[in-house]
């Protein structure tokens, strides 16, 4: 009898159990997408950060239950991307031990950590469908966030700071305010707005590519973009926009040309009225600042642009290739992450470097940034192979954002944005492992049902 009752008591637990387990899942999906970085709990030693928080949560949930800790560990041993990870992590680990370094290790370590659980969350709890369905509503809620800040001149989520040191107050270029939404830096902000296109040119319903499926967010999406006062983030927003042009199907594409005529028309109405109006002038200093770089004209000066500034900003990005050749960085092995970079290349000073990959040399020099290419690659060819099979419409968008966030990557740092590429990979590697089990299921079948009728005897 007890052990009848063991049995029901097993079998009723888990569905409750489940439920409050999803609801974590999501939660952490929300924190680790919408939330900023500094809301959480300041500790001396060690910030416990909202997403750490539920990065611990999930932890414990998935290590009590005997199921779920067998399926995850299995899922680490078994995923491709876990042999493409492995040089990289050779890399920070000796890293952090020869630079005594522990940031050197931790910090990437807990942001690939943190793709393993979404890997597993979206496979096993809440489903690739359901996922995309909520992070296209946290993109709306972002977006509308964005343009509020605009308006505010300061961002709704500076007043969750509670952990000091990582949120850096406003950025104004040519006396405009350069939103940044949950992100520490406009910059930042740019880069997940890339990130965040995909879900605005994915029709869910048909399962297709269509740029304009859901028109409200990627319009306000396009605003955001406009409004973080980044060049390199527009230019690379078009260039996405055009890709997802090419990967739609033909009607589609005769629908995009013929609604673009249109909103083109309507941006140079919109434009020529209201260039005076502090949202007028602000898109019109973006568009004439990347027809400067361009065309070699000062357009952008009639709308505030400040000429030697952009030139001595063109200047700088110029310099930073020859970071490669400073003689006190040791090709094979980088600094680590507690020390800062400073040095006098060609005449300039440099001490921040806007270009995540020669960043990533100066952090871990030669192998940490090959292995880092490779471990990106792997994820790249495998959804390159994918849709030469002609499969999912989802791989497609999902691969033209983490193309445009790479390259974007070329101007900018990570700045804190790679969870935002994980959150793409999880879901690829998610959507990969739901048709590889869809084909052996079919394979199984065909081989029960051949089996049964004899056939091939």
């Amino acid at each position: 009898m007890a052990e009848g009752n063991m049995v029901i008591s097993k079998y009723i637990k888990p569905s409750r159990e489940k439920k409050v387990f999803r609801w974590v899942a999501i939660a952490f999906l929300f924190s680790l997408f919408v939330m900023p970085q500094y809301f959480g709990l300041p500790l001396p030693v060690f910030d416990f950060t909202l997403l750490r928080i539920m990065i611990v949560l999930v932890t414990l949930f998935i290590i009590a239950d005997t199921e779920r800790k067998k399926s995850f560990v299995g899922m680490i041993l078994n995923s491709g991307f876990t042999k493409a990870l492995i040089p990289y992590l050779i890399v920070i680990g000796y890293t952090m031990v020869l630079r005594v370094d522990i940031n050197a290790f931790l910090n990437p370590f807990i942001e690939l950590y943190s793709l393993y659980l979404l890997v597993y969350l979206v496979r096993d709890v809440l489903g690739v469908e359901a996922t995309v369905k909520y992070l296209r509503i946290f993109c709306y809620i972002l977006a509308f966030l964005g343009l509020v800040e605009f308006v505010l001149g300061v961002s709704p989520f500076s007043y969750l700071e509670t952990v000091k040191g990582i949120y850096t107050g406003r950025f104004i270029r040519s006396g405009h305010y350069r939103i940044m939404s949950s992100a520490n830096h406009s910059l930042g902000y740019g880069l997940m707005l890339i990130l965040m296109t995909p879900f605005a040119c994915y029709d869910q319903k048909l399962k297709e590519v269509n740029v304009f499926a859901h028109f409200p967010l990627l319009l306000m999406l396009a605003l955001n973009v406009f409004l973080t006062g980044s060049r390199s983030t527009l230019g690379v927003f078009v260039i996405e926009i055009i890709l997802m042009f090419f990967v739609s199907s033909r009607k589609n594409q005769k629908k995009f040309l013929m609604i673009c005529v249109l909103l083109i028309a309507a941006l140079a109405v919109f434009l020529v009225v209201f260039q005076n109006t502090a949202l007028g002038s602000y898109m019109m200093l973006q568009i004439t600042t990347i027809l400067d770089e361009i065309l070699g004209t000062e357009m952008s000066v009639k709308y505030g642009a400040n000429p030697s500034a952009l030139s001595s900003s063109s200047n700088y990005r110029a310099q930073l290739k020859y970071i490669f050749q400073v003689d006190w960085l040791n090709p094979l092995l980088g600094i680590g992450r507690k020390r800062t970079f400073a040095a006098e290349i060609n005449g300039s000073f440099v001490r921040s470097v806007d270009n995540f990959y020669i960043a990533e040399y100066i952090r871990y020099a030669y192998p940490g940034l090959i292995s880092y290419i490779i471990f990106v690659g792997y994820f790249v060819i495998e959804m390159i192979k994918k849709i030469r099979k002609g499969q999912s419409a989802l791989i497609k968008v999902i691969l033209m954002g983490i193309i445009c966030y790479l390259i974007n990557l070329k101007w900018v740092d990570s700045l804190q944005t790679l969870k935002y590429l994980y959150v793409a990979f999880a879901i690829y590697a998610a959507l990969a492992e739901e048709e590889g089990n869809s084909a052996k299921q079919i394979t199984v079948f065909e081989s029960k049902y051949i089996k049964k009728r004899g056939v091939g005897r």
